[in-house]
Protein backbone atom coordinates (compact mmCIF):
# COMPACT_ATOMS: atom_id res chain seq x y z
CA UNK A 1 0.00 0.00 0.00
CA UNK A 2 1.74 2.76 -1.14
CA UNK A 3 0.08 5.39 0.19
CA UNK A 4 1.11 4.06 4.26
CA UNK A 5 4.65 4.36 3.19
CA UNK A 6 4.16 8.14 1.58
CA UNK A 7 2.63 9.48 4.63
CA UNK A 8 5.32 7.54 6.67
CA UNK A 9 7.50 9.53 4.92
CA UNK A 10 5.15 12.72 5.15
CA UNK A 11 5.38 12.96 9.27
CA UNK A 12 8.71 11.45 9.78
CA UNK A 13 7.85 8.01 11.21
CA UNK A 14 9.33 4.66 10.26
CA UNK A 15 7.72 1.24 9.55
CA UNK A 16 8.45 -0.34 12.62
CA UNK A 17 7.28 2.34 14.55
CA UNK A 18 3.67 1.64 13.17
CA UNK A 19 4.77 -1.95 13.61
CA UNK A 20 4.55 -0.90 17.47
CA UNK A 21 2.13 0.66 17.25
CA UNK A 22 0.39 -1.72 15.83
CA UNK A 23 1.65 -4.42 18.13
CA UNK A 24 3.15 -6.13 14.88
CA UNK A 25 6.01 -8.17 14.59
CA UNK A 26 8.25 -5.47 11.79
CA UNK A 27 8.11 -7.81 8.96
CA UNK A 28 4.06 -8.10 9.20
CA UNK A 29 4.54 -4.10 8.86
CA UNK A 30 6.33 -4.24 5.85
CA UNK A 31 4.45 -6.77 4.34
CA UNK A 32 1.41 -4.47 4.99
CA UNK A 33 3.39 -1.46 3.21
CA UNK A 34 4.38 -3.73 0.14
CA UNK A 35 0.69 -4.96 0.59
CA UNK A 36 1.12 -8.66 0.67
CA UNK A 37 -0.66 -8.35 4.02
CA UNK A 38 -4.24 -6.10 4.33
CA UNK A 39 -4.78 -4.15 6.99
CA UNK A 40 -7.30 -5.78 9.83
CA UNK A 41 -10.46 -4.51 10.68
CA UNK A 42 -9.30 -4.02 14.44
CA UNK A 43 -6.49 -2.02 13.06
CA UNK A 44 -7.89 0.53 10.97
CA UNK A 45 -7.96 2.62 14.22
CA UNK A 46 -4.83 2.40 15.47
CA UNK A 47 -3.36 3.25 11.77
CA UNK A 48 -5.47 5.90 11.63
CA UNK A 49 -4.26 7.69 14.89
CA UNK A 50 -0.78 6.78 14.04
CA UNK A 51 -0.92 8.41 10.56
CA UNK A 52 -3.00 11.18 11.98
CA UNK A 53 -6.16 10.75 9.46
CA UNK A 54 -9.84 10.35 10.16
CA UNK A 55 -10.85 6.24 9.72
CA UNK A 56 -13.67 7.16 7.04
CA UNK A 57 -10.07 8.17 5.26
CA UNK A 58 -8.31 5.51 6.03
CA UNK A 59 -10.97 3.07 5.16
CA UNK A 60 -11.73 4.80 1.73
CA UNK A 61 -7.89 4.51 1.07
CA UNK A 62 -8.15 0.68 1.85
CA UNK A 63 -11.23 0.07 -0.25
CA UNK A 64 -9.40 2.02 -3.24
CA UNK A 65 -12.07 5.04 -3.07
CA UNK A 66 -9.10 7.55 -2.22
CA UNK A 67 -6.04 9.02 -2.67
CA UNK A 68 -3.44 9.82 0.00
CA UNK A 69 -3.70 13.58 -0.41
CA UNK A 70 -7.42 13.71 1.25
CA UNK A 71 -6.91 13.26 4.95
CA UNK A 72 -6.19 15.94 7.32
CA UNK A 73 -2.19 16.57 7.40
CA UNK A 74 -0.14 17.30 10.06
CA UNK A 75 3.11 19.34 10.44
CA UNK A 76 6.40 17.12 9.11
CA UNK A 77 8.01 16.75 12.52
CA UNK A 78 11.37 15.11 12.47
CA UNK A 79 11.57 12.09 14.52
CA UNK A 80 14.46 10.91 16.86
CA UNK A 81 15.85 7.70 15.45
CA UNK A 82 15.30 4.83 17.89
CA UNK A 83 18.89 3.08 18.99
CA UNK A 84 19.38 -0.02 18.98
CA UNK A 85 20.86 -1.64 22.02
CA UNK A 86 23.74 0.28 23.94
CA UNK A 87 21.86 3.15 23.16
CA UNK A 88 23.61 4.24 20.01
CA UNK A 89 22.30 5.23 17.09
CA UNK A 90 24.94 3.31 14.89
CA UNK A 91 25.71 -0.27 15.58
CA UNK A 92 29.48 -1.03 15.63
CA UNK A 93 30.17 -3.53 13.80
CA UNK A 94 33.67 -4.63 14.95
CA UNK A 95 35.10 -7.18 17.35
CA UNK A 96 35.12 -4.25 20.29
CA UNK A 97 31.32 -4.64 20.90
CA UNK A 98 31.68 -8.64 20.79
CA UNK A 99 34.64 -8.01 23.49
CA UNK A 100 32.42 -5.63 25.80
CA UNK A 101 29.85 -8.15 25.59
CA UNK A 102 26.89 -6.51 23.57
CA UNK A 103 25.22 -8.11 20.78
CA UNK A 104 26.06 -6.15 17.83
CA UNK A 105 25.32 -8.40 14.89
CA UNK A 106 21.39 -6.88 12.85
CA UNK A 107 18.71 -8.65 12.89
CA UNK A 108 16.65 -7.34 9.11
CA UNK A 109 13.51 -7.77 9.04
CA UNK A 110 12.06 -10.60 7.03
CA UNK A 111 8.79 -11.19 5.05
CA UNK A 112 7.72 -13.91 2.45
CA UNK A 113 7.38 -12.83 -0.51
CA UNK A 114 6.79 -15.44 -3.14
CA UNK A 115 5.55 -19.17 -3.13
CA UNK A 116 9.61 -19.63 -5.00
CA UNK A 117 11.11 -18.67 -1.43
CA UNK A 118 11.95 -15.25 -2.54
CA UNK A 119 11.95 -12.96 1.17
CA UNK A 120 11.56 -9.39 1.64
CA UNK A 121 14.26 -7.98 3.09
CA UNK A 122 14.48 -4.51 5.15
CA UNK A 123 17.65 -3.52 6.21
CA UNK A 124 16.32 -1.84 9.43
CA UNK A 125 16.94 -3.64 12.51
CA UNK A 126 14.54 -5.96 14.24
CA UNK A 127 16.83 -7.41 16.95
CA UNK A 128 20.91 -7.50 17.34
CA UNK A 129 22.74 -10.72 17.91
CA UNK A 130 26.05 -11.82 19.14
CA UNK A 131 28.69 -12.35 17.35
CA UNK A 132 29.71 -16.21 17.66
CA UNK A 133 34.24 -16.93 17.47
CA UNK A 134 33.99 -16.88 13.86
CA UNK A 135 32.70 -13.31 13.80
CA UNK A 136 34.75 -11.70 15.62
CA UNK A 137 36.19 -9.10 13.43
CA UNK A 138 33.79 -9.54 10.53
CA UNK A 139 32.73 -5.74 9.09
CA UNK A 140 29.31 -5.09 8.44
CA UNK A 141 27.55 -8.91 8.72
CA UNK A 142 23.55 -9.11 9.42
CA UNK A 143 21.45 -11.99 10.05
CA UNK A 144 17.69 -12.78 9.12
CA UNK A 145 14.97 -15.38 9.78
CA UNK A 146 14.40 -17.71 7.06
CA UNK A 147 10.65 -18.03 6.16
CA UNK A 148 9.40 -20.95 4.01
CA UNK A 149 10.98 -24.16 3.38
CA UNK A 150 12.55 -24.12 -0.27
CA UNK A 151 15.37 -25.39 1.57
CA UNK A 152 14.82 -27.68 3.77
CA UNK A 153 16.41 -29.50 5.31
CA UNK A 154 19.62 -27.43 5.01
CA UNK A 155 18.08 -24.57 6.31
CA UNK A 156 14.41 -24.90 7.99
CA UNK A 157 11.37 -22.39 8.34
CA UNK A 158 12.41 -20.35 11.55
CA UNK A 159 16.09 -20.75 11.26
CA UNK A 160 18.68 -17.58 11.05
CA UNK A 161 20.80 -16.98 8.53
CA UNK A 162 24.46 -15.06 9.38
CA UNK A 163 25.94 -13.25 6.87
CA UNK A 164 29.85 -12.07 6.31
CA UNK A 165 29.78 -10.34 3.24
CA UNK A 166 33.44 -11.05 2.94
CA UNK A 167 33.11 -14.48 2.63
CA UNK A 168 34.34 -15.33 -1.05
CA UNK A 169 31.73 -17.33 -3.14
CA UNK A 170 32.62 -20.72 -4.06
CA UNK A 171 30.54 -24.26 -5.49
CA UNK A 172 28.61 -25.89 -2.72
CA UNK A 173 27.97 -23.04 -0.07
CA UNK A 174 24.72 -21.40 0.62
CA UNK A 175 24.09 -18.22 -0.27
CA UNK A 176 21.73 -15.07 -0.23
CA UNK A 177 21.31 -13.61 -3.86
CA UNK A 178 20.02 -9.64 -3.59
CA UNK A 179 18.18 -7.11 -5.42
CA UNK A 180 17.30 -3.65 -4.40
CA UNK A 181 14.27 -2.36 -4.77
CA UNK A 182 13.36 1.42 -5.12
CA UNK A 183 12.17 1.56 -1.66
CA UNK A 184 15.24 0.47 0.19
CA UNK A 185 14.42 -2.98 1.14
CA UNK A 186 16.27 -6.25 -0.57
CA UNK A 187 14.16 -8.69 -2.85
CA UNK A 188 16.48 -12.02 -1.64
CA UNK A 189 16.35 -15.83 -2.30
CA UNK A 190 18.47 -17.96 -0.47
CA UNK A 191 19.61 -20.97 -2.31
CA UNK A 192 22.73 -23.27 -2.67
CA UNK A 193 25.24 -22.21 -5.20
CA UNK A 194 26.21 -24.94 -7.79
CA UNK A 195 28.38 -22.78 -10.32
CA UNK A 196 28.88 -19.72 -12.08
CA UNK A 197 29.23 -17.70 -15.08
CA UNK A 198 29.56 -14.58 -16.41
CA UNK A 199 25.70 -13.68 -16.82
CA UNK A 200 24.20 -16.20 -13.85
CA UNK A 201 24.37 -18.16 -10.77
CA UNK A 202 23.48 -21.75 -11.09
CA UNK A 203 21.72 -22.67 -8.07
CA UNK A 204 19.67 -25.41 -6.51
CA UNK A 205 16.66 -25.82 -3.99
CA UNK A 206 15.86 -28.68 -1.78
CA UNK A 207 11.55 -28.35 -1.66
CA UNK A 208 10.53 -28.87 -4.42
CA UNK A 209 14.11 -30.09 -5.60
CA UNK A 210 15.00 -28.51 -8.79
CA UNK A 211 18.18 -26.27 -9.76
CA UNK A 212 18.06 -23.60 -12.16
CA UNK A 213 19.69 -20.01 -13.16
CA UNK A 214 19.72 -16.61 -11.81
CA UNK A 215 20.74 -14.08 -13.76
CA UNK A 216 23.13 -12.00 -12.68
CA UNK A 217 21.68 -8.35 -14.24
CA UNK A 218 18.50 -8.96 -11.86
CA UNK A 219 20.46 -10.61 -8.91
CA UNK A 220 23.39 -8.86 -8.92
CA UNK A 221 24.23 -9.59 -5.19
CA UNK A 222 25.39 -12.82 -3.69
CA UNK A 223 26.43 -13.18 -0.02
CA UNK A 224 27.73 -16.54 1.58
CA UNK A 225 25.63 -17.95 4.71
CA UNK A 226 27.80 -18.05 7.05
CA UNK A 227 26.47 -19.53 10.16
CA UNK A 228 22.72 -21.19 10.44
CA UNK A 229 21.58 -20.58 13.90
CA UNK A 230 19.11 -23.46 14.38
CA UNK A 231 15.55 -21.70 15.26
CA UNK A 232 16.83 -18.38 15.38
CA UNK A 233 19.19 -19.26 18.78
Amino acid sequence: MKWIKERLDEIGRRPIELARALGLPPARAYEMIKGIRRIQPDEIGRVSAFLDWPESHVVALIDGRATSKGGKRSPVTARPPIPPPGGRARVALTGEASREGRPDIPVWAAAQAGEDGALILVPDPVDYIFRSERMRGVRNPFAFQIVGSSMSPALEHGDQAVINPALLLRPGVDCVFIQQQRDGSFLALVKRLLRQTADSWHVRQYDPKKDFDLPKKKWPRAHVVAEIRRGGL
